[in-house]
């Protein structure tokens, strides 16, 4: 350590392009520019940390002057009620719209709020009725909290793996704008970051841990609809073994629960979720969905013309990916940047995805970024990070006729592309210098000589 500091500073590889070596003719930056990226990664860590305290507060504030039960946070409701059905001992009747509206009635007591449907797997009534043990703001105050501490684990270990023990960059994602949507409709994108995140944590040593988290993924089913060509394009056997046994479990948990007659009202529901909601042409509720087939519903768009749209769109994400899996250096494969590209492709492969489960583009951001402070930023990886980070808040804005949603699909589009690109090309060895450490550890950069 004493020799690096009686030695010039050397460029972190923050800002060194990747494959830009010493015979390079390209211009090494001044140091000075080291001590600029310090600031500015130090100074985001910062400004994250104080958006997720302030949502809390806030958060907090607003549940306490609520007379009774808060619209933040209230799609929460259509879980508790749910599993309160199954305490009940009514399960099926969390797929019929009176039984289970009449119990959020009895819950909120405000009609104006309508119903809140219930598309799930039986066997995530089984977690619902977990929660439904406890009374609804206790419950509600669990289930956040819980989530967003296995969101924050899942990418804390994914950027461990790339930067180091010091490294505190996973506190950039407690102010993705994303978390702070998720937890303002009470939704579950923090599970499903989480399994995503976990799964790509896990792939390369324990494969069939890695397995259980992509079954246990099956509780969003629009959100698993690529995972099994990919396991099966990357030879990830073991783990495509543990994913459909897992799946088969929980199938057969929910059926000793709950009897053979809760998958007739299951399906029975999402027939009538498919008629009543996803295909009507209705601007309320298509305002909130990210996908291709939502953004041309939303602006009048034929039903024929969005589901073909969206079809173009999935094959093409699903060949990409194929592609890349297929092509990436063997001496190079990594099941953190598999699982990566798989949760980058998701947006693109379902029709059904709304603006809260932007979050599991955590995953390929924080693996992205990962890479990137270790290895070097190539060309359009800043434009794809900042452009995904930013999306979940620009997508909020309603300007022109909502046209600025579009931007979502163009941001997780560049995402995708990076994602992909990172992982098929050889990346260079990590050489990490007594240099550019302090960029991960927080400590300042040694001043370059005079």
């Amino acid at each position: 350590m004493a020799a690096a500091h009686n030695q010039p500073a050397r460029m972190s590889t923050i800002d060194h392009p990747l494959g830009v070596g010493a015979a390079s003719p390209l211009k090494v930056p001044e140091p000075k520019r080291t001590r600029f990226a310090f600031y500015l990664l130090r100074t985001a860590e910062a400004l994250a940390v104080a958006a997720f305290v302030s949502f809390c507060v806030i958060w907090v504030q607003a549940q306490a002057s609520a007379p009774g039960v808060s619209r933040l946070s209230g799609d929460f409701v259509s879980f508790w009620t749910a599993g309160q059905l199954v305490l009940e001992g009514r399960a099926a009747d969390a797929y019929v719209r009176l039984p289970h509206l009449l119990l959020q009635l009895a819950l909120h007591g405000d009609p104006t709020w309508g119903y809140l449907a219930f598309f799930y797997p039986p066997f995530f009534l089984l977690l619902c009725a977990g929660f439904a043990l406890l009374a609804y703001f206790p419950a509600l105050c669990l289930w956040l909290a819980t989530g967003c501490a296995a969101y924050v684990a899942a990418l804390r270990g994914l950027l461990l793996k790339s930067l180091g023990e010091n490294s505190r960059v996973w506190v950039l994602f407690l102010g993705y704008p994303a978390v702070m949507i998720n937890a303002s409709y009470g939704q579950n994108g923090f599970l499903s970051t989480a399994l995503l995140g976990a799964a790509a944590v896990w792939l390369d040593r324990w494969p069939l841990l890695a397995g259980v988290c992509f079954g246990c993924l099956s509780y969003k089913p629009q959100l698993g609809i690529i995972v099994p060509l990919a396991l099966a394009t990357a030879g990830r056997w073991r783990c495509f073994a543990a994913a459909a046994a897992t799946v088969l479990a929980l199938s057969a948990a929910a059926t000793l629960a709950f009897g053979p007659g809760i998958w007739p009202a299951f399906f029975a529901g999402m027939a009538e979720a498919r008629r009543s909601w996803m295909e009507p042409a209705n601007p309320l509720y298509l305002q909130y969905w990210v996908t291709v087939y939502g953004a041309l519903r939303l602006h009048g768009g034929p039903l024929v013309l969005a589901y073909a749209a969206q079809a173009v769109v999935g094959v093409a994400a699903a060949c990409a990916l194929v592609y890349a899996l297929r092509l990436r250096p063997a001496a190079v494969r990594s099941g953190r940047a598999e699982v990566a590209a798989i949760a980058a492709c998701v947006p693109f492969c379902s029709p059904f995805l709304l603006e809260y489960d932007l979050l599991i583009l955590a995953v390929p951001m924080a693996w992205l970024l990962g890479e990137a402070l270790r290895d070097g930023f190539r060309p359009g990886e800043r434009i794809a990070l900042v452009a995904a980070y930013l999306a979940p808040a620009l997508f909020k804005v309603t300007l022109f006729d909502h046209a600025m949603k579009l931007f979502v699909i163009a941001a997780a589009g560049l995402l995708f592309v990076a994602v992909l690109r990172r992982m098929m090309f050889e990346a260079r060895p990590c050489n990490l210098t007594s240099a550019d450490a302090p960029l991960l550890d927080g400590r300042m950069p040694p001043r370059a000589p005079s």
